[in-house]
């Protein structure tokens, strides 16, 4: 992202599209972060252009990400479960499918409702997979991941959380 960050910012490109007011304040440190390698949390009121900048981010990052075909979740394609997952293991020198991934799938948010779990987030083990490949619960193939993982090597944001706060205090 930073150097294609720094490549927009060379050729005088509009980095943000449609957002306005932000030019001295928001922007600039945002434009740091990315530039430094950070995480970061856009915190304001309703109506503030927080989604609009979050989905500006994925033009920044790389044009593709190599992910394995068959893997349930954005694995390095060589990691053993995403050969598992391909048919290429456990034979060694076997061919792994590989597709690229491109900016505008690299991008996820979830809205914070009050049905959202850590399992929607993280994930959680599907016994019924377990059950039906008779394998363990300590099988990485058991596991059905949550957004979090299945949006590794990309951009992930949270929308809404002050509602998710909200919901769980009145749950409680």
């Amino acid at each position: 992202m930073r150097a294609n960050l720094i490549a927009a910012i060379e050729r005088g490109e509009t980095r943000f599209p449609g957002i306005v007011g932000y030019d001295k304040t928001a922007l600039p440190q945002i434009e740091n972060a990315i530039m430094s390698g950070h995480d970061f949390i856009l915190l304001g009121l309703r109506g503030q252009a927080k989604t609009r900048i979050l989905r500006a981010l994925p033009a920044f990052s790389t044009n593709g990400s190599r992910r394995s075909t068959g893997a349930s979740c954005r694995t390095t394609p060589s990691t053993r479960s995403a050969r598992r997952a391909s048919g290429a293991w456990p034979r060694s020198g076997g061919e792994l499918p590989v597709r690229w991934i491109p900016r505008e799938e690299r991008y996820r948010e979830k809205l914070a409702t009050p049905d959202v779990t850590i399992a929607d987030l993280i994930g959680d083990i599907d016994p019924i997979k377990a059950a039906n490949k008779r394998l363990s619960y300590s099988d990485p193939e058991v596991m059905h991941y949550g957004i979090i993982p299945r949006t590794n090597r990309g951009i992930f944001a949270i929308n809404e959380l002050p509602d998710l706060q909200r919901a769980s205090r009145s749950a409680s």
